[in-house]
């Protein structure tokens, strides 16, 4: 009976999720808010990051701890909002580099680790198809690295592929109509139909996908997020709570694609 038992025990082991590495959560934490949106973002990347690295031949400890500290720095990294938009990959390269190797990580696993955090934001230039900068290649007067290194592609298209969701949709939204830096807009704008909507995020993500399996499960995101978007009744839903309700109650019923899905 007890080998039973302990067969039972092993194969439930075996397929009980894995939580990301909690040394390098708790570092990730010491920098943004506790269940704040840069916090679920850099979580649900973390717990996706097994299986596109393993897909692409990438390190998989490697890529969950850069996407644990990608964007740790954007909350309380050097310099006013703005400059820590468009610098926090720098910031945050430089927490992994002090921070990794007392976490056991090597001297060549830790430079791996911030090169990839360090060339998360690129490639940007801009989007041949609405003819427009991407993201913040408008006003970030600066060059970005391109992903080099497999791990670095990976992560890369896990951030763009967790921008193109319906979560990643309700994000843009929230910063576009409670942060300051950003002009007064319609929900609809911030959502859909504005020059810097989450729809046109989205978009710009599809295209620099640089991954063959980031770029198939981008397709399957991107139809996802359209079809929640094209059913909003922007007339009524006017507020961000209003937004979130309606992304509940889509995702509810209309399950992720099972490449994005945790």
């Amino acid at each position: 009976m007890w080998r039973w038992a302990m067969v039972v025990l092993l194969v439930s082991c075996a397929h009980a999720p894995v939580s990301p590495q909690p040394r390098v959560v708790e570092v990730m934490l010491q920098h943004v808010k506790r269940d704040g949106p840069n916090h679920r973002h850099m979580l649900r990347l973390a717990k996706l990051s097994a299986r596109l690295a393993k897909a692409e031949g990438a390190d998989a400890r490697l890529v969950e701890a850069a996407a644990l500290l990608h964007d740790a720095a954007k909350e309380d990294g050097q310099g006013a909002p703005f400059e820590r938009f468009c610098t926090h990959h720098l910031q945050a390269a430089a927490l992994a580099r002090q921070s990794l190797p007392g976490l056991g990580f090597s001297a060549d696993e830790t430079a791996r680790v911030a090169a990839a955090i360090e060339q998360h934001m690129g490639p940007l230039g801009d989007n041949e198809e609405l003819h427009a900068p991407r993201f913040m290649s408008g006003f970030c007067k600066r060059e970005f690295p391109r992903p080099a290194t497999v791990e670095a592609k990976v992560l890369f298209d896990l951030d763009m592929l967790d921008l193109m969701t319906v979560e990643g949709v309700v994000k843009v939204v929230t910063s576009r109509q409670r942060n300051s830096e950003f002009a007064k807009e319609s929900l609809r704008d911030s959502a859909l139909t504005g020059a810097d909507s989450s729809w046109k995020s989205v978009v710009d993500a599809r295209q620099v996908l640089l991954t063959p399996t980031g770029q198939r499960c981008g397709d399957e995101v991107q139809r996802h997020t359209r079809a929640f978007l094209g059913q909003v009744p922007f007339e009524t839903v006017t507020t961000v709570e209003a937004f979130e309700q309606a992304a509940h109650a889509w995702l509810t019923s209309h399950a992720l694609p099972a490449c994005v899905a945790p």
